[in-house]
């Protein structure tokens, strides 16, 4: 998969209508800080994900001269073309061929990996932020994925609700019955991603890292063995507690992963070996994905220059040539095949 063009207009920071044009090898975006190079990659990323990678509301992506945004970009698949776009006027909308859709829809035709050199250290050290982006990886390889987070929030939304405003027990153990069967779903998904991840780190980059994961109560699971039955037996144990507290106790949305490396947590070490052992994660991630899809993400890296050494623009360069990658930098690098300028 890649992305052929991209048309951009009320968004961030470009205040006119830009239309970028890109290969489907190496791109990189160049220019001074401020022109809008992050940018174009957030467009991007929003169209396969519904949402930035930063922490922002959607308002706060309108530049100050609009009330609204429109995001529209010609993808091409397996030799057939989509045209995936996205728009903020009243609310926000995805469309795939001018339908209205979600991310399950776009996931199918269209998946951004993204890597930063600038957030690499806090995504190591916070528990939400590694659980969203394995989550991310899950979703790449099994689009079922998002569907069942999807429907999970809205269930634990509801109990929620009730433990807060209403706390009947009877509809409590109701919620109980569906919130345990999206809780054996998904932490079955995750305990099978990464054990299939850690094999593809450890065989073919690193032999020392280990991704761990840890679900909210190990009393779901005896030895990664998950039964309906257990998992309502813990959510019915712990019942009384979340009457009390006005608050769920356990669920995957409290879920643990950590990065270890030589068995010492990767957080620990210095932000050198950090970027480094984060990127091997990502190019284990990419084989398994190419495995899985027989295709390749989109990969977009911002400030390339920092984010990569020399030995590791050598593998990405010769290890996946036939992976776009949409790279941003301050300066121009002759090693792409398609070079954009940008001015502020």
């Amino acid at each position: 998969m890649f992305i052929e063009n991209i048309e951009i207009s009320g968004f961030r920071n470009l205040y006119k209508k830009k239309v970028f044009t890109f290969t489907n090898s190496k791109n990189i975006i160049y220019g001074p800080n401020g022109s809008g190079k992050t940018t174009v990659l957030e467009a991007i990323y929003l169209l396969g994900f519904g949402r930035s990678f930063l922490n922002v509301k959607k308002e706060e992506l309108l530049n100050n001269s609009s009330d609204e945004f429109f995001i529209n970009s010609s993808i091409i698949r397996s030799e057939l073309e989509f045209n995936i776009s996205a728009a903020l006027t009243k609310n926000f909308s995805l469309f795939l061929d001018g339908e209205k859709t979600g991310i399950s829809g776009i996931g199918r035709n269209f998946f951004p990996l993204f890597f930063s050199s600038s957030d690499y250290v806090s995504l190591i050290s916070s528990r939400s932020s590694l659980r969203k982006l394995f989550d991310k990886f899950i979703f790449g390889i099994e689009n079922i994925y998002s569907g069942e987070l999807i429907e999970y929030k809205k269930v634990i939304r509801n109990k929620t609700y009730l433990l807060k405003h209403n706390p009947d027990r009877v509809q409590l153990e109701g919620w109980n019955k569906l919130l345990a069967d999206y809780v054996l779903k998904i932490t079955r998904m995750r305990f099978d991603f990464i054990r299939k991840i850690n094999n593809y780190i450890q065989n073919k980059y690193c032999s020392g890292i280990e991704i761990k994961y840890t679900p909210s109560s190990s009393g779901f699971y005896d030895s990664e063995e998950f039964k309906l039955e257990k998992v309502l037996s813990v959510l019915a144990g712990i019942l009384e507690k979340e009457i009390l507290y006005k608050n769920l106790a356990i669920g995957v949305h409290l879920d643990k992963y950590e990065i270890f490396l030589d068995k010492r947590p990767l957080r620990l070490y210095s932000s050198g070996e950090k970027k480094l052992n984060l990127l091997y994660i990502y190019l284990a991630y990419i084989d398994m994905f190419l495995s899985k899809r027989e295709e390749y993400p989109v990969f977009l890296i911002d400030d390339y220059d920092i984010a990569m050494d020399k030995a590791n623009t050598e593998i990405l360069m010769s290890k996946y040539p036939a992976m776009q990658i949409i790279a941003t930098s301050v300066r121009n690098n002759k090693n792409f095949d398609s070079i954009i300028k940008l001015i502020s």
